[in-house]
């Protein structure tokens, strides 16, 4: 996750504050250790590539999420009774076609 706060001049240039979670900042590191780079590079490489050629992001919600969608079964009905008779109102509610 990416938070953008305000820019600061630096000698003509903007210089971007953002945040990233522990995870992305640990693969940030690695491939600066590996590739013998500065982070500022890094970053400033991939947001030009980004840039570039950024992909296009789909006007539909559905096509978004597509990949999300019917990854698993059915819901098991709850064990609590009252939590089961909420349960078998909405499904039959929703379920008769």
């Amino acid at each position: 996750m990416l938070h953008y706060r305000y820019p600061v001049k630096f000698e003509g240039q903007h210089m971007p504050s953002v945040r990233i979670d522990e995870e992305t900042q640990r693969r940030l590191n690695e491939v600066c250790r590996r590739h013998g780079c500065s982070k500022s590079d890094a970053v400033k490489r991939s947001l030009d590539a980004w840039l570039t050629s950024p992909e296009p992001m789909p006007d539909d919600a559905y096509v978004l999420g597509a990949d999300l969608f019917d990854l698993g079964g059915a819901a098991e009905p709850p064990t609590d009774p009252l939590r089961r008779q909420i349960w078998e109102r909405l499904h039959a509610k929703y379920r008769s076609g």
